[in-house]
């Protein structure tokens, strides 16, 4: 992740996502230096015990116990490991935020088809660095509660890739292509849930039929070769 989309995690969500947030998620969000410290502790000892306990066998005692913080300190955040698992998801989905808000160099795009396979192909080598990845957003680890924060998630990363893709192309204002790159990620996630049950990881093969289903989706919408805008000087 670079220093710049590190500095701009935070805003990643529109003010409506904001408040769709709000309503999903039962953790309290730090304040102040100290919590965000803590509040990070937690989110870290959390994703090592994904791999280490099980998704299904740990608690916020153990939590507790593997941090070597006081229990109260992760109530304080979180009253549930349900709660937890939210917050892991959101963090999860600023990753791939990030990665695809990455600039591109021109002279590796022909087409939007170009970025769409790229944006797939860095996707599939970073959630295949990390199981407990692979497990809360394709696996076991999903719940009802992780699913819509993930829903919400996916509309910043939908954006995130309109704007990297607009750098290069005009793209048609309708239908919305934030809805239609939303859409597109719900194909990936689907196919890659697949990947995941049957080989424990996203394959090349499923990246490459995920490319495939995508751009069969978008282009029922967007014509083969859209309008090339100079990056340096865009209209």
């Amino acid at each position: 992740m670079t220093k710049k989309s590190a500095q701009t995690l935070s805003s990643i969500y529109s003010p409506e996502q904001e408040n769709q947030l709000s309503e999903l998620i039962t953790f309290r969000r730090p304040r102040q230096k100290r919590g965000v410290k803590k509040f990070e502790t937690i989110l870290d000892t959390a994703h090592e015990l994904i791999i280490s306990h099980g998704v299904e066998h740990f608690s916020l005692y153990d939590i507790a116990e593997s941090s070597d913080m006081a229990v109260g300190s992760i109530y304080h955040f979180f009253p549930s490991i349900e709660s937890v698992f939210a917050a892991l998801v959101e963090r999860y989905d600023k990753d791939f935020w990030a990665i695809v808000s990455e600039p591109v160099s021109g002279e590796k795009i022909s087409g939007w088809k170009d970025l769409i396979w790229l944006h797939i192909e860095k996707s599939r080598i970073h959630i295949n660095q990390q199981e407990q990845v692979l497990i809360m957003l394709l696996g076991p680890g999903q719940t009802w509660q992780t699913r819509q924060v993930d829903t919400v998630g996916d509309t910043a990363i939908a954006e995130a890739m309109r704007q990297n893709i607009e750098q290069y192309f005009d793209l048609p204002e309708a239908p919305d292509p934030v809805e239609l790159l939303h859409f597109s990620i719900r194909i990936l996630e689907s196919l890659w849930q697949l990947s995941y049950q049957r080989h424990g990881k996203v394959t090349k093969d499923f990246q490459q039929e995920t490319f495939r289903a995508m751009c069969a989706y978008l282009g029922l919408y967007w014509p083969r070769h859209l309008p090339r805008k100079d990056p340096e000087n865009p209209a």
